[in-house]
């Protein structure tokens, strides 16, 4: 073989691997894999580091699941031709730390990191935006943290980037206060980058989502005086935010001033407005709103027909929800369950349930799997019209279509058997519940305590509260309501007088229902000075007498002699509670 013919070829291969990676020639990983090992090869020359640092780079973006696995398996590989010369720079330390945080280990890439400083290639920037936000990923933000900290004692100064990374993590784990702190050493550091639009609206969504709209309004506030443009993005975050804590004012003044910002409002501002509009029950200014997007060319989806459909039926306006209904299928915006179950719970609402039934047929006919809150709402329907024949067939063929039963669906058909008294009925089902391995609830447990209490069986209901609460559930007003109740139809009245005396000490405080239940006690009973008393106790507790206890009040005192000043206290009282009413 002469000398020509005996040449190593890796000159040959590594001009060959540069082109093929400039064309994006290699696309699949073994390929890829193969022509570094080859290029590494001690029967070809040594390539350069900028070869391997392009290759890696190219592997880490072949789409393949084992591609991020595969460059630190190669990086490995690499360590071990040193002695060829070929070593590791910053770079190639920077796309393996860059993998190490796609694979979710950022525990490699402290290794990285330390390899690197040992290796003498020491760390940048770009190292440590990689770490940061890897660990950002995975909601090590106090990890994080520190290592932003150490940035400048490495001698690297942290980038926009890195400090919205930074910012954006803190935010998503509810400590939104330290991440203004960054943002304003960031406003404040000279040379430093400047917090952009992107960092004001990290925090303004941050603290919308812990509820803190005063702080998110001062960010906004404090994003315009550090004239920092904010975006459709940071506006309806704004307004969303506002909408969900009942601010509906401030939302749409945050809204009619984005045109002077050159910014069109887009279908999530929209939405979002709409939403809060119809949560405070001005369902028409949300019509109007919907009308004005129509106009605007912003197309609605299901979610905006869905806020308004749920909205008039809350309303009991069933026909107009209809309408929108229509005009959504007709416009090919599908439906969804969640379309469906409003209007099927504004039809149950008003009682009509055969029209429920007719919604539902059309879900079921429409290919769309029913949920449990579409059995619930039927469920409860039937129940509260005494359909439970029917409610009966929907919890199986509830079942028979793979939606489990739950605490709400036994809690309906419990009450609504209680509710008619057939309290052996509805002791069966809650067994039944039981024996399915549903834990009932408070709402459960009140229903059967109701019934009892209803029907003078108080005693029973007391062995129900101590079952109820060595199950750990907590009984509440309703259930010691339920209880009094009990006490006054049986004639125990002076243990009803009790009863209301202790709740308080059960951390449970009596409301206006707890004591008309005792006042209208002592008035069948000829016992009105007592419940003269009490109506004045319940003011003492800063609760007003209504007109429930003024009408039992007053029907006990014309029904009887009572004196001349009983009727007059009767009449103070309600002068009281008017002065206080104009006042409010």
């Amino acid at each position: 073989m002469n000398a020509k013919a005996a040449k190593p070829l890796g000159g040959h291969l590594e001009r060959l691997v540069r082109k093929r990676i400039q064309a994006g020639q290699i696309t699949q990983l073994p390929e890829a894999v193969s022509l570094f090992h080859r290029l590494l090869s001690p029967q070809n020359h040594p390539p350069s580091i900028l070869t391997i640092n392009n290759l890696l780079a190219t592997i880490s973006r072949i789409k393949h699941s084992s591609r991020y696995s595969a460059v630190l398996n190669l990086f490995n590989r690499l360590k071990c031709t040193r002695d060829r010369g070929v070593s590791p720079t910053i770079h190639t330390f920077s796309l393996v730390m860059d993998c190490c945080r796609r694979m979710g280990r950022a525990d490699l890439g402290f290794c990285v990191l330390g390899q690197s400083l040992r290796e003498g290639c020491g760390v940048d920037s770009i190292m440590f935006g990689s770490l940061i936000k890897g660990l950002c990923e995975l909601k090590q933000i106090g990890l994080a943290v520190k290592v932003f900290a150490k940035m400048p004692l490495m001698g690297c100064v942290p980038d926009l980037i890195i400090y919205n990374t930074l910012i954006e993590g803190v935010c998503s784990t509810g400590d939104t206060r330290l991440g203004l702190e960054l943002c304003r050493r960031m406003a404040k550091e000279v040379g430093s980058s400047k917090p952009d639009v992107i960092t004001y609206s990290s925090l303004i969504h941050g603290f919308c989502k812990e509820g803190e709209i005063d702080m998110a309004v001062e960010v906004f506030t404090e994003m315009a005086a550090q004239k920092v443009r904010p975006n459709v993005i940071t506006c309806t975050i704004l307004i969303d935010g506002l909408c969900k804590n009942g601010d509906v004012i401030t939302a749409q003044k945050v809204f009619v001033e984005m045109p002077a910002c050159k910014l069109v409002p887009d279908l999530h501002t929209y939405s979002s407005l709409i939403h809060g509009l119809c949560s405070q029950g001005d369902t028409n200014s949300g019509l109007r709103m919907f009308d004005d997007m129509a106009a605007k060319g912003v197309v609605p989806d299901a979610i905006t027909y869905n806020i308004l459909i749920h909205s008039l039926c809350s309303q009991g306006n069933t026909h107009s929800a209809l309408r929108m209904f229509d005009e959504m299928v007709a416009k090919e915006v599908a439906p969804d369950v969640y379309t469906y179950n409003g209007l099927i719970l504004g039809f149950c609402g008003l009682g009509d349930i055969n029209k429920a039934f007719e919604i539902y047929d059309k879900l079921v006919g429409s290919g769309l799997q029913a949920n449990e809150i579409t059995y619930n709402t039927l469920i409860d329907g039937c129940c509260k019209e005494g359909s439970f024949l029917r409610a009966s067939e929907l919890l199986r063929d509830m079942r028979d279509r793979g939606v489990m039963p739950d605490v709400v669906t036994y809690s309906s058909i419990i009450h609504g058997i209680s509710a008619v008294g057939d309290w052996n009925r509805a002791i069966g089902v809650f067994r039944d519940m039981v024996s399915q391995g549903i834990s009932p609830d408070v709402v459960t447990f009140n229903a059967l305590i109701d019934s009892l209490c209803k029907q003078q069986l108080t005693c029973d209901a007391e062995k129900l509260v101590g079952f109820m609460e060595e199950r750990g559930v907590k009984p509440d007003v309703i259930t010691y309501n339920a209880l009094l109740q009990g006490y006054v139809l049986e004639g125990r009245l002076d243990e009803a007088a009790e009863f209301l005396e202790s709740m308080d000490l059960k951390g449970i405080k009596p409301n206006k229902r707890s004591y008309n239940t005792l006042i209208n006690g002592y008035c069948k009973n000829n016992r009105i000075r007592e419940a003269l008393h009490l109506a004045e106790k319940m003011m003492e507790q800063g609760l007003k007498p209504d007109d429930v206890t003024f009408d039992i009040l007053l029907n006990a005192v014309s029904n009887h002699e009572s004196p001349v000043e009983m009727k007059k206290l009767i009449s103070e009282m309600r002068d009281v509670r008017k002065d206080e009413d104009e006042k409010q």
